[in-house]
């Protein structure tokens, strides 16, 4: 290890300045006309990667501040506490930059990332520096954008930035991370009756109101309890009518708009076993009889393979979602059904019903039903359902066919 310095700090000379040493570089022979020098004083140290780094100090008691400084920075770079501010100089858009493209992270994550910075936080932050963002900053900009995005999406925001200020801590950029105790806005308790999900009637009477095409597949995601990407991702090789269910292992999600096969699990629960009730699957035999689909199995990595869906639009390829659901929205209007919400934080006025509350039926029918919360949660792909039944309770072995037998023996007219 080289020997430290002498000359650290060290007196950088001007020519404006009157002290003997400047005096001597500058003027020889001229009489010093002042004892201490009024110019800079430069502090070097190293850094934790051993690179040689400095800080130039100023005015009054220059010397002293650059000594006091060094003390202070060689005590951080053993303890292992070295922050180094310069680094943090840097804007929130370039360190985005730099963290974004370390990520591991799926396409459909990706996209969201991107969507959320690029909306919410990039506008607002993305030209301060990451040492100039405080505490009282991230609270006013979550004040000032709940109202107008809702609770849901600053929160997806407030996420992004808490990561990229946590990373930029974690690289020794920043000494702190400033949405560290920031307490998130809550969203206002909506009205009970706007929290319930449709009934079986209902559903009826919406179907009622769709194209015929699509009967079999509301009919499978009433008794399913599917997730949108699950069901119109479902291929003929992962359903088994001896054994009355089918495989969850792969769903669509949406890139850049475009349709995509993605392997699952999004987490264990995921990739599962559903069963199929009588009415699902009379109802899918009759539309695989009209629409039959090729059984063969092939892998997300080798493209679409469209003729594998069990479920397709009208043309045979991938249902769309948006078109689905605009005839979704009108015929639940058309059955008298659907209703118009306000949000309760943003003002903006939400239609009821959506497609994903049939998924919520299910579940309020199981429930109905006497199945068990964790025979349940198993059924529907959650990690863990109420934290009762994770912490105390346990998916028993039968729950495909407990599930089942409960279906059966129900009948259509369990509410919630």
């Amino acid at each position: 290890m080289p020997a430290r310095a002498r000359n650290n700090p060290r007196q950088i000379r001007l020519k404006s300045c009157g002290c003997k040493a400047c005096t001597e570089k500058f003027r020889p022979g001229d009489k010093p006309t002042r004892k201490d020098c009024t110019g800079s004083w430069q502090a070097r140290y190293r850094d934790p990667s051993g690179k040689q780094r400095a800080k130039t100090f100023t005015g009054q008691h220059a010397k002293r501040k650059a000594e006091a400084f060094l003390d202070k920075t060689r005590d951080q770079v053993r303890s292992g506490s070295f922050v180094d501010l310069d680094r943090g100089q840097i804007t929130v858009e370039e360190w985005y930059a730099k963290w974004q493209a370390a990520q591991r992270m799926g396409d459909n994550t990706r996209e969201t990332a991107t969507s959320v910075w690029s909306n919410h936080v990039k506008p607002h932050f993305g030209s301060w520096r990451l040492t100039s963002i405080g505490n009282l900053d991230v609270e006013e900009w979550l004040a000032g954008r709940v109202a107008v995005v809702g609770v849901a999406t600053i929160d997806k925001a407030f996420q992004i930035l808490d990561r990229l200020m946590t990373a930029a801590m974690r690289d020794r950029r920043i000494s702190h991370n400033p949405c560290d105790g920031v307490k998130l806005p809550r969203a206002q308790a909506k009205h009970p009756d706007d929290l319930m999900p449709p009934t079986y009637d209902q559903l009826a009477q919406i179907r009622t109101h769709m194209p015929d095409h699509f009967h079999p597949m509301l009919v499978f995601a009433e008794e399913t309890g599917l997730r949108w990407g699950e069901l119109v991702g479902l291929r003929r090789c992962f359903v088994d009518f001896e054994a009355g269910s089918i495989q969850i292992r792969e769903t669509i999600i949406q890139v850049h708009g475009k349709p995509k096969r993605k392997a699952y699990p999004k987490s264990a629960a995921s990739s599962r076993t559903v069963p199929m009730s009588a009415r699902a699957a009379h109802a899918l035999k009759g539309h695989l009889e009209k629409h039959p689909a090729d059984p063969s199995r092939t892998t997300p990595s080798s493209g679409m393979h469209a003729k594998e869906l069990v479920f397709r639009g009208r043309r045979k390829g991938v249902l769309g979602r948006s078109n689905f659901w605009r005839l979704w929205t009108s015929a639940s209007e058309a059955a008298g059904v659907a209703r118009q919400v306000e949000n309760p934080v943003t003002g903006r006025i939400e239609r009821w019903p959506h497609v994903h509350d049939i998924r919520h039926a299910f579940a309020s029918r199981l429930h109905a039903a006497g199945v068990p919360e964790a025979d349940a949660q198993k059924i529907l792909g959650h990690e863990r359902g109420a934290k009762i039944t994770w912490l105390y309770t346990h998916a028993s072995a039968g729950s495909v066919d407990a599930v089942r037998t409960a279906l059966d023996r129900g009948g259509l007219r369990v509410v919630s």
